[in-house]
């Protein structure tokens, strides 16, 4: 079905609207959104049920939103997770509207942007994929761990003590991604590639041991790697070649504000005083950086780092990229932690250590650009109460620029 189907029965109720993006509301409705409607009637059903899980929003640009729904009747009856996005899709996919209006929809995980997603997610198949690049997975169960969509999805399979993840991208990135885990083997202790299946737009890993370091900071007896180790790891990266500038979470704070502010409107004047007292990224220096590193993205077993994760955003960056989105992410994770005064000892000797040989203004007003980065995620994931727990984040991202104007 590659035609388009008209909307019907607009339900404008959400509060947050987008200039460039008229349909927006129609797609953070609480009632029954009317993209999905019109997706379920022409299947021969209706939405008796809907919640919308997840956001992803950026202001004058697209909107993807994810909704668990109950259909019944038709073709697509049935209790499944559906998304929808104002993203340009590809001519196969389900569009609802047209024009400035457009927006396809899929049923998880018939993703048209990664339309291999749910053959690979059958056990045969995902065990085929594996034999093909050398490994076996015998009695083979399959299960989606992690899915941002439209852009990329990682499959676990496992089978008989074997478990190996399918890493599923959009093809352009797909032989760099290949390229960089060949690149680090032997070098840092990342996930082994087995190779990629260009057919399917996906990189084959072997598992690795351990558990993540924000795991391990969970569990009080668990056996922590020594501040010293986890402060050091940035400077032990390699500088490759065909590796880009990454972003820093200070380059990104414009979009992130102005997020922030449509999400926040009464938070309008604080929100500007902070992205003010962060200003601008004038730091020249390049470092190799992880691009993305956090206690998420650490494997450790017995008190050492045993993994790395998501390399593919290694690239070059400030010397105090890296440092600060660890503080940030750990500042923000201690709000939420059950073991808080653990992962405050921690991070703070984390700080000092990274202090001893950074600007510590510098450090600490990106840890707070970082914060801020992460103040909408309680919206993204639609938690209760989100506007308090975002608002909360703010002040947080508050209390680092006041301690980098004391540094």
């Amino acid at each position: 079905m590659n035609r388009p189907i008209p909307l019907t029965d607009r339900q404008w109720t959400a509060s947050l609207t987008d200039e460039s993006l008229p349909v927006l509301p129609e797609l953070l409705t609480d009632q029954v959104p009317g993209p999905l409607a019109a997706v379920a009637a022409a299947a021969g059903g209706s939405v008796t049920a809907v919640v919308v899980s997840q956001v992803t929003w950026w202001p004058g640009g697209s909107a993807t939103v994810s909704w668990d729904s109950i259909i019944e009747g038709g073709s697509l009856a049935g209790r499944a997770t559906f998304v929808g996005t104002t993203l340009k899709a590809p001519p196969e996919a389900v569009t609802v509207g047209d024009g400035e209006e457009s927006v396809a929809v899929w049923r998880v995980p018939h993703d048209p942007f990664l339309p291999a997603l749910a053959h690979v997610l059958q056990p045969e198949v995902a065990a085929s994929v594996v034999a093909g690049l050398g490994g076996q997975i015998t009695e083979p169960h399959t299960r989606l761990r992690a899915y941002r969509p439209s852009r990329r999805a990682v499959i676990e399979v496992t089978g008989q003590g074997h478990k190996v993840y399918l890493k599923m991208v959009k093809p352009r990135r797909l032989a760099a991604l290949h390229q960089r885990h060949l690149d680090l083997e032997g070098v840092l202790p990342v996930p082994e590639p087995l190779g990629i299946n260009r057919d399917l737009g996906l990189l084959a890993m072997r598992s690795m041991t351990g558990a993540t370091l924000r795991d391990v900071l969970e569990d009080p007896n668990g056996r922590l790697p020594h501040p010293e180790v986890i402060a050091g790891l940035p400077d032990t990266l390699p500088r490759l070649a065909r590796t880009a500038d990454v972003h820093s979470s200070i380059e990104a704070l414009p979009r992130v504000a102005e997020l922030l502010r449509r999400l926040l409107p009464m938070e309008a004047d604080r929100i500007h005083r902070l992205e003010e007292a962060i200003g601008t990224d004038d730091v020249t220096d390049r470092v190799p950086a992880h691009g993305d590193y956090h206690e998420a993205q650490l494997l450790v077993e017995d008190g050492r780092v045993s993994g790395i994760l998501d390399v593919d955003t290694l690239g070059v960056a400030r010397p105090g990229d890296d440092p600060g989105t660890m503080l940030g992410h750990l500042a923000v994770w201690h709000t939420m932690s059950a073991q808080p005064d653990r992962i405050a000892a921690y991070a703070t000797d984390l700080q000092q250590r990274w202090e001893s040989t950074l600007d510590p203004r510098d450090l600490r007003l990106r840890a707070a650009a970082r914060i801020l980065g992460l103040a909408a995620g309680p919206f993204r994931v639609q938690q209760e109460g989100w506007p308090v727990e975002t608002s909360r984040r703010l002040a947080l991202a508050e209390q680092w620029v006041q301690s980098a104007e004391s540094a």
